[in-house]
């Protein structure tokens, strides 16, 4: 006489991924915030930080923030893919918040608005 239990239904299963799965989202899309605090936030201090020195090494440093940002919502957009896709087969289903398609199309949009501040700030500063 064992004390095993039963195997999971398919639905607490599918519950417990779903639970897992909105975890991982939130962490996702805190990578997104991060990410973009970098590009923007660290870019523009570093303008103000550096004013001493030249142009260009404010630009080199400022580059570093932006690619370091953008490597971070790019990492946190591939792998939602990933989560998204073990969740269910379909990837563009609608049980979710967002589509991967809106989730893609508004982190480009978010780096390209980070990326015409900075550029404006940088030229015009």
């Amino acid at each position: 006489m064992g004390n095993s239990s039963p195997p999971p239904s398919a639905a607490s299963t599918h519950g417990s991924l779903e639970r897992t799965h909105l975890a991982a989202t939130r962490t996702l899309l805190a990578l997104v915030r991060t990410g973009s605090v970098i590009a923007g936030g660290g870019a523009l201090a570093t303008d103000l930080l550096v004013k001493n020195w030249p142009r260009w090494v404010v630009l080199l440093l400022s580059t570093g923030f932006i690619l370091l940002g953008y490597w971070m919502m790019w990492a946190a957009v591939r792998r939602a893919k990933k989560l998204r896709a073990r969740l269910t087969h379909d990837p563009q289903t609608d049980g979710f918040l967002v589509t991967h398609g809106q989730f893609v199309t508004m982190t480009v949009a978010l780096q390209i608005l980070i990326a015409a501040v900075v550029v404006l700030y940088l030229l015009g500063g």
